[in-house]
């Protein structure tokens, strides 16, 4: 470990006995099995998962990898690069779920590796581990890195791109130019993934940090450097291909890509996804959870304001600045989700275990924080317990030995970190291990992950649309035609390989697509409907419960239908014109 890495931060990396190596890389272990653990059979979850699978056997379908299409509409929301690797994926292993969400949970176990890679060596193993840990038991990680969407991908590779400039003004400083070019290549790899991913934004937060970074550390001459020759030309060569390519061929798509997807989105409300600027720190609370009680710790790793500290601790500066910037950037957006604050989770992390590692060392018990993470496991159990058995839902998602399980859990995290060690009684200031922690936070929280893994596909059976499209599969035979009414489930064409006209459609993301897919029979109007409902063939419509009542509506002319299932909701029924 070079001097430079460590130099001015006052941090000292203790050496890691043997049994604490085990038992941390035991609990990180399991930890990272349980983000790749199937279970048993669980559907897809509407929206986002079936339709980032059903993009990707589209493009299998038709062997086009230039232009994304979903359910045959033109769907130039995101880059390709997502898109391609679950095709990949999907021609290796099969068009079944479990292949579609293998590229985002190699993100997430990716997302915990970089984590360590970029820890160990400045910080040594202790809060490499603790940080990886802290990643993998995330709340919000956990969630998502099970879940086919982008933002896990898009995830690794911004924590990537800071992690890699952190690592380059360590080198370039330290004047170690074969590392901080290495660390250039990465930079520039890592912000083309991003670019790929989600477009724009793959620049502008790792860049917008990095200027922040720069001006506070008055470090301005390391910005043109990151414009090396190299690793520029292999950032183009990794991005251009697709937009010029995609430019060419439509010409719509800059005007609906370029200004629509990133401006407009960022600026305006018309995609109907507002929420209050305090979203992203509610969930940064609570998607970091069982670590939350430990996040004041962050402080600990924040420079002071003095100018040589905050170049000598380059690392922790920059990170420090990177996931605050990313909080404050989609706060102000117009357009908020729950997974836009992701990226932040590896920085916040290791600054995390950075911060609780000086603490340690200081000798802080860290006795105030077990205790409010024993009472967040205490409220967190008692809640479980009504919800699944006064409630009812544990038997009606048939998941009570699941629910029992994850209560007990909860319960033995409540007791371990609320009740004090015998050690702790007798010496009150005595500091907590980093191994202790670990295993009083961590290893109650794996046990009611496990079981939540378990109970995942029979609760989602029960609470997606599942019933209805496994009717459907039963019931739909070859010469039929299967259209939706008044609503789009991204499920079914997935499932049953084909295509589905849509009728009376509001708005909706399929409306930039809506010309092309009437030119070719997708996007039907009521007439045509119509000629098809009350014609010879047999006809399967998958309808929204409020077009229901057009069914026998003499103004429409439509028959009455054979209704032949629902989902669990009540919200969507699947009905046809004769039996």
């Amino acid at each position: 470990m070079g001097s430079y890495l460590t130099s001015g931060s006052r941090f000292r990396a203790e050496p890691l006995p043997v049994a604490s190596r085990v038992l941390l890389w035991t609990l990180l272990a399991i930890a990272v099995g349980f983000l790749f653990a199937e279970t048993g059979h669980t559907p897809f979850f509407e929206p986002d998962e079936a339709r980032y699978a059903e993009i990707p056997r589209e493009m299998l379908a038709t062997g086009d990898f230039v232009a994304p299409h979903l359910n045959g509409y033109r769907y130039y929301e995101k880059p390709p690069l997502h898109y391609w690797a679950v095709a990949a994926s999907m021609s290796l292993f099969g068009e079944a779920e479990w292949a579609a969400r293998l590229p985002v949970k190699l993100s997430a176990a990716g997302m915990v590796l970089v984590t360590i890679l970029f820890a160990r060596r400045r910080f040594g193993e202790r809060v490499a581990l603790l940080a990886g840990l802290i990643v993998a038991t995330s709340l919000l990680v956990v969630a998502l890195g099970r879940l086919n969407t982008i933002d896990t991908p898009l995830s690794l590779a911004l924590s990537s791109a800071a992690f890699a400039f952190a690592a380059f003004q360590e080198h370039e400083r330290a004047g170690d130019r074969g590392r901080a070019r290495a660390a250039l290549y990465l930079l520039h790899i890592s912000c083309a993934a991003a670019v790929m991913l989600k477009g724009f934004i793959g620049l502008v937060l790792p860049g917008g940090a990095i200027l922040v970074w720069a001006l506070l550390s008055r470090r301005l001459s390391i910005v043109p450097k990151l414009f090396s020759p190299g690793p520029l030309v292999l950032f183009l060569a990794l991005v251009l291909p697709w937009h010029l390519a995609i430019a060419r061929r439509d010409g719509e798509w800059f005007d609906f890509y370029v200004v629509g997807e990133h401006f407009r989105r960022y600026f305006e409300t018309g995609h109907r996804r507002t929420a209050s600027p305090l979203l992203f720190l509610w969930v940064l609370l609570g998607g970091l959870f069982p670590w939350t009680p430990f996040l004041g710790r962050i402080a600990g790793a924040f420079p002071s304001i003095r100018r040589g500290e905050w170049r000598e601790r380059g690392a922790e500066a920059f990170l420090q600045v990177f996931w605050i910037l990313v909080l404050l950037f989609f706060s102000a957006s117009r357009s908020k989700l729950v997974p836009y604050i992701l990226p932040v989770w590896p920085a916040v992390a290791l600054l995390v275990a950075v911060g609780v590692e000086r603490a340690r060392q200081r000798g802080a018990p860290l006795r105030q924080e077990r205790w409010v993470a024993g009472l967040f496991f205490g409220l967190l159990g008692g809640g479980v317990a009504a919800y699944a058995f006064g409630a009812g839902m544990a038997a009606r998602y048939g998941v009570k030995t699941e629910a029992v399980v994850v209560t007990a859990f909860l319960v033995l995290g409540a007791l371990v970190n609320l009740l004090p060690a015998g050690g702790d009684s007798r010496f009150p200031r005595r500091p907590l291990s980093t191994e202790r922690l670990a295993l009083a936070v961590g290893g109650p929280w794996i046990g009611v992950v496990a079981a939540l893994v378990f109970a995942l596909p029979s609760a989602a059976r029960s609470i997606t649309p599942w019933p209805l499209v496994a009717a459907l599969k039963n019931e739909l035979r070859p010469a039929d035609l299967l259209v939706q009414r008044g609503a789009y489930l991204q499920s079914p064409a997935f499932y049953t390989k084909r295509l589905t006209p849509i009728v009376d459609l509001g708005w909706s993301e399929l409306d930039f697509g809506r010309a092309g897919a009437a030119a070719r029979g997708l996007h039907l109007s009521e007439e045509e409907f119509a000629r098809k409902w009350n014609g010879p063939g047999r006809v399967l419509c998958v309808v929204h419960f409020g077009h229901l009542r057009d069914f026998g509506n003499p103004a429409l002319g439509l028959s009455l239908p054979h209704v032949l299932a629902r989902s669990p909701n009540g919200k969507y029924f699947l009905v046809a014109n004769r039996p």
